[in-house]
């Protein structure tokens, strides 16, 4: 299991933990943290498949999301989808975070499972996930829309790839620093079945 420590960006902490599926030496789950202009780009890539192909493809889409982190979440998913026209393919799940007004836009393509859960516990609802479309980006995408949110200081958003069981949130103690957290959320719910990674980012207000 990857070594997980808290991690701090603008207005963000986050830490992520990850396995590749057992008996291969390399992950094509992998994470961006980003940050932009106004804010910061957070998102999970899982390169279908596993091994080095699955590697390839993720880090083509990684190498794409870091770059143009700015950007649209529409624009920059169509982005990576031509780029990663000869691979794999990859599944995809981001939020773009603005960190001076708490805001957010979600988008995910595939079965990369994000979820954010609320520190307040009066608040409703208390969890929110991320709507997934059915696609690959990379081979067929699905049309395109995304999803705004706000944040309040203490909120996480954790994302979790399909190596990780459905039922992770369950874990989740938004209170918790998220090293942690994702390290709870992998040694449980880890199915052994294919690579997995956890990612944890708890907004902390405005800088």
């Amino acid at each position: 299991m990857s070594a997980t420590v808290i991690n701090r960006d603008q207005a963000v902490e986050w830490s992520v933990a990850s396995r590749p599926l057992p008996g291969q030496l390399v992950s094509g789950d992998l994470h961006v943290v980003r940050e932009w202009a106004d804010g910061l780009l957070l998102g999970v890539v899982d390169g279908l498949g596993h091994g080095d192909e699955a590697t390839a493809a993720a880090q083509a889409a990684a190498t794409v999301l870091a770059d143009h982190a700015g950007e649209d979440l529409i624009a920059l998913v169509q982005r990576c989808h031509r780029a990663l026209l000869r691979t794999r393919g990859v599944v995809l799940t981001l939020v773009s975070v603005d960190t001076a007004r708490g805001a957010a836009s979600m988008l995910g393509v595939g079965n990369v499972e994000a979820v954010i859960v609320r520190t307040d516990p009066a608040a409703k609802p208390r969890r929110e996930t991320v709507l997934l479309r059915s696609g690959v980006v990379g081979y067929q995408l699905p049309a395109l829309q995304t999803a705004r949110t706000t944040l309040a200081a203490g909120d996480v958003i954790v994302f979790a790839t399909d190596g990780v069981r459905e039922d992770f949130a369950d874990q989740i103690n938004p209170t918790a620093p998220t090293a942690p957290m994702v390290d709870r959320v992998l040694a449980q719910k880890f199915r052994g079945t294919d690579d997995g990674l956890v990612l944890a980012c708890k907004y902390l207000g405005q800088p």
